[in-house]
């Protein structure tokens, strides 16, 4: 399957520029280095993207980039069942009508 991601906030700049959308998969399997889209283990209404740091058994460990960014150290490791896909990285230049 594949599905748009508009980024919204800072935590991946200058990696992924806020207010651009990407393409996701969810055929694949993230591997440490990539890009995931994920539900918040805490907030299951939230859905962030950050960078894969550790593949943890059943989970990862993931970051941001600047120093003030959500991680894994606020929301602990994210179980794969909560991982929507990952990033095709192509910004995809969309316009509405």
């Amino acid at each position: 399957m594949l599905f748009l991601v508009k980024v919204e906030g800072e935590s991946l700049w200058p990696e992924l520029i806020p207010g651009k959308r990407y393409l996701a998969t969810s055929l694949f399997k993230p591997n440490a280095g990539d890009y995931v889209i994920f539900k918040n283990p805490k907030n299951r209404k939230e859905i962030f993207v950050k960078k894969v740091k550790k593949i943890i058994a059943d989970s990862y460990e993931v970051s941001g980039i600047v120093p003030w960014a959500n991680s894994s150290r606020e929301f602990g490791l994210i179980p794969k069942t909560l991982v929507l896909g990952k990033l095709i990285l192509l910004s995809v230049w969309w316009r509405k009508y």
